[in-house]
């Protein structure tokens, strides 16, 4: 079976412009493109919703956040999923209500043209803690999620979904390859050091989950209120194949471009056949990896402020 995917790169947001009018373009740019791609799959990356605010400690960003099935966001993607006959994977900052309190999550939704809302993920692994070292405070706002889901399109495809740092850790990619996942979309809002490592560390988790990978970052300059300096988002989306070879040449740092590609899904089989993970594997010695009590020893950082 083969699929076709598109991914967007969208700049950032520049001054004087509103969150509201950066999903505009980027709805806007997605409709323009659908119509020339043609495209089964549409994803977008990490935070489209707006600018990134996770290099700033502020009350006032937690505003933003929506009810996932009520909220704009949701409500937005399903209407253009059926107006366009694509599926479409968006990410927004989720509020919910747990145990009769407010919780927030970094959270990628999947909609279908037929069936409407077929499900989320919720971000697990959340940077920050140790400013010394990582200056973000994504952890003064996102709870971390706990699942981790795979789902089908339409057509029968399984497809999962990584958000940022989720994609360095190895056990979610293996998670996902005993799962089934072909098409694992990695949404990102990265920059800085992680520039030099992103390509080459996605090849790998492609191959070593036999799945495409999607790779989609937000491109340019932006800064937030309260930001020293601006920070520059260094683009670079492509994707990969399931022996981790690169299908769609990563872009650049500009913005408002995207990656496009016809996958078939016959790749997925034949790696799976060629290098077989699932059949040479030893879980029975693998257990300290999901055991909390093993670390190494005075390299342990607080996990929180």
């Amino acid at each position: 079976m083969k699929v076709k995917v598109l991914g967007i790169q969208p700049g950032t947001v520049t001054p004087g412009m509103t969150n509201e009018e950066y999903v505009d373009r980027q709805i806007e740019y997605m409709e323009e493109l659908v119509e020339k791609e043609n495209p089964y799959l549409v994803a977008f990356p990490e935070m489209m919703t707006g600018i990134y605010f996770g290099m700033v400690r502020e009350k006032k960003w937690f505003s933003c956040a929506e009810d996932f099935l009520t909220g704009p966001t949701t409500t937005r993607m399903l209407a253009e999923a059926k107006k366009l006959n694509i599926h479409i994977a968006y990410s927004l900052f989720e509020k919910a209500f747990e145990d009769g309190k407010e919780v927030y999550y970094n959270t990628m939704g999947l909609v279908s043209p037929v069936r409407g809302v077929v499900g989320k993920y919720r971000k697990i692994h959340i940077p920050g803690g140790d400013l010394r070292y990582n200056p973000v405070y994504e952890k003064y706002y996102f709870n971390s999620g706990n699942i981790l889901p795979v789902f089908e399109l339409d057509n029968g495809i399984k497809v999962a979904m990584v958000i940022c740092y989720d994609r360095s850790f190895p056990e979610v990619w293996r998670s996902y390859y005993l799962q089934g996942a072909q098409i694992i979309i990695t949404a990102t809002c990265t920059m800085g050091l992680r520039s030099d490592m992103f390509i080459t560390e996605l090849q790998t988790r492609a191959l070593e989950s036999h799945s495409f990978v999607i790779a989609l970052n937000r491109a340019g300059d932006e800064q937030v209120e309260g930001e020293p300096e601006p920070r520059h988002h260094f683009g670079k989306s492509f994707i990969a194949n399931p022996l981790g070879n690169i299908i769609v040449t990563p872009l650049g740092d500009e913005g408002w471009t995207y990656v496009a590609s016809e996958l078939d899904m016959d790749e997925v089989v034949y790696a799976r056949g060629r290098l077989n993970w699932q059949r040479d594997r030893h879980p029975e010695v693998y257990g300290m990896v999901s055991d909390d009590n093993y670390a190494p020893k005075g390299l342990i950082f607080e996990k929180g402020f």
